[in-house]
């Protein structure tokens, strides 16, 4: 199970394939409302490597289409709904499995991430719910 940070995120870090390898797809651990995801620099000798990634709601009819792309950044990626609801907090966008109720629910696919680069790397995310 991820560890918690400070600020109450489930925070892991996430090996991603080269840019010639298949995309790394990302599901929800928890119930979760933001999602941050930037290059963990502990990899490759602190040189990053970019990262590109796609998102579902891409403006495509299924998703997960369009690839977009960052250089090795020092700012996350935030994925989030922006409507304020819930006294000022957003949708939840993902959650984690569910055995719960007799039945199963698979975690949310929330991101597919993979290097910008021909090298791999490693990413940081943390969940907020």
């Amino acid at each position: 199970m991820p560890a918690l940070n400070q600020a109450g995120a489930r925070v892991r870090l996430v090996a991603i394939n080269g840019n010639g390898g298949a995309f790394t797809v990302i599901r929800a651990t928890t119930l979760c409302r933001r999602v941050e995801i930037i290059e963990d620099f502990s990899a490759n000798a602190g040189v990053g490597q970019g990262i590109q990634y796609q998102v579902p709601n891409d403006g495509t009819t299924a998703g997960f289409t369009t690839t977009l792309s960052v250089a090795p950044q020092t700012e996350p990626i935030i994925l989030q709904d922006t409507v304020a609801e819930a006294r000022g907090r957003g949708a939840f966008i993902g959650n984690g499995p569910d055995a719960s109720g007799g039945y199963a629910l698979p975690a949310t696919q929330i991101v597919n991430l993979r290097s910008a680069s021909a090298t791999g790397t490693v990413v940081r995310i943390s969940e907020f719910s």
